[in-house]
């Protein structure tokens, strides 16, 4: 640890010796650009050549090449590339735009919502403001003044005045299954004067702002996973009620991403062993197998004691489908043939299953 610290020390120190433009140059000097270049050999008549071939040879500049771009003017950084952490993201295979595609089983409309309103979210917290915006389409960020992010990121002085603006632009397909967001570089001046940027370093820019936004999202992702988890401990208050078929079901007073952390947790305790589950269907296959009347005993306290173990027939296919109801979650249970359990089963099982999604630590 002690070894760490003195190198990280070293590599500020040094870091610090050198100017922003000198750590995107080559290393050394530039004399090389003074040298003539080399002539052919001319062999005397009668002298064999040594065997030779081009495998090094410098190619030729192509014909949009800059020849001007030599020593210090030459940028030696890699291009920035996109990032693509946030979930169900995505590498574009657009060259040139700094773009990331979205993939989701929503609806059009509400998967646009959906990435809309992540996307004010990351402006309204970074504190950029909006310029220009079309509700859902396209938003363009007031002028930026000095993000402490991108000075940071390129080495810029603290007293450097870096002005900037950015447009986003979101498309949804028709289907709703697939998004695109790309971010796009509008004004830039630097020390309160405007400043042409070549398409790499504008790319550069481009593609930090639209990496920005993927992590804020990948964050906030992760804060919510994260206080799911921690309710998904807490006890879930349950009745019995009737769906829209009037059948037997059980309604949970809690949302539906919470209910779905929760079964994984309680579905196994309860006998049902998972097999699979799918959120697009908001299924869990499973089979049962009895749980050991031990189990049951020291999971209860004597004010539970009377509480028995489900029911049901060993190794027999069950599917527990969640579905959503306002703020609120109904549970329907079917068995193999995919038909709903009887009402006096589910009534039957409704204290077992009341009990183990109301405690509290499992």
């Amino acid at each position: 640890m002690r070894k760490l610290c003195i190198a990280l020390c070293g590599g500020i120190v040094l870091s610090g010796c050198s100017s922003f433009s000198e750590r995107h140059q080559a290393s050394g000097n530039f004399s090389y650009l003074e040298q003539e270049p080399s002539q052919e050999y001319v062999l005397p008549e009668g002298l064999t050549p040594l065997a030779s071939n081009n495998h090094y040879n410098i190619p030729a500049l192509g014909a949009q090449a800059n020849k001007a771009l030599v020593g210090a003017k030459l940028d030696t950084r890699a291009p920035a590339l996109v990032m693509p952490v946030a979930p169900n993201s995505l590498s574009s295979n657009r060259v040139g735009v700094a773009e990331v595609v979205f993939e989701s089983f929503q609806a059009e409309q509400v998967f646009r919502d959906d990435l809309w309103s992540k996307l004010t979210h990351f402006v309204e917290e970074n504190s950029y403001g909006v310029g220009l915006s079309r509700e859902g389409q396209q938003l363009t960020t007031a002028t930026i003044e000095s993000d402490p992010y991108f000075k940071l990121i390129f080495g810029l002085d603290e007293d450097y005045q870096l002005g900037q603006q950015y447009q986003f632009n979101l498309v949804v397909d028709s289907q709703g299954h697939r998004a695109t967001l790309n971010v796009s570089l509008t004004q830039h001046t630097e020390q309160g004067e405007g400043v042409e940027l070549n398409k790499f370093a504008k790319r550069r820019y481009e593609t930090r702002m639209l990496n920005k936004f993927l992590s804020h999202v990948y964050m906030q992702h992760n804060k919510v996973l994260l206080a799911n988890r921690i309710k998904a401990k807490a006890g879930l208050v349950t009745e019995m009620a009737f769906d829209e078929n009037n059948d037997s079901v059980y309604k949970i007073d809690s949302s539906f991403n919470l209910v779905w952390e929760k079964l994984a947790i309680v579905l196994p305790k309860l006998g049902f062993i998972i097999d699979d589950r799918d959120k697009t269907v908001n299924t869990y296959y499973s089979h049962f197998e009895p749980v050991d009347d031990g189990f049951w005993s020291g999971l209860f306290s004597d004010s539970e004691a009377d509480v028995a173990p489900l029911s049901l027939t060993e190794d027999a296919k069950y599917q527990i489908l969640l579905k959503e109801d306002g703020k609120a979650s109904l549970l329907t249970i079917l068995d193999a043939q995919g038909d709903k359990l009887s009402a006096e089963k589910v009534a039957e099982m409704y204290p077992t299953f009341n009990t183990m999604l109301g405690k509290k630590l499992l």
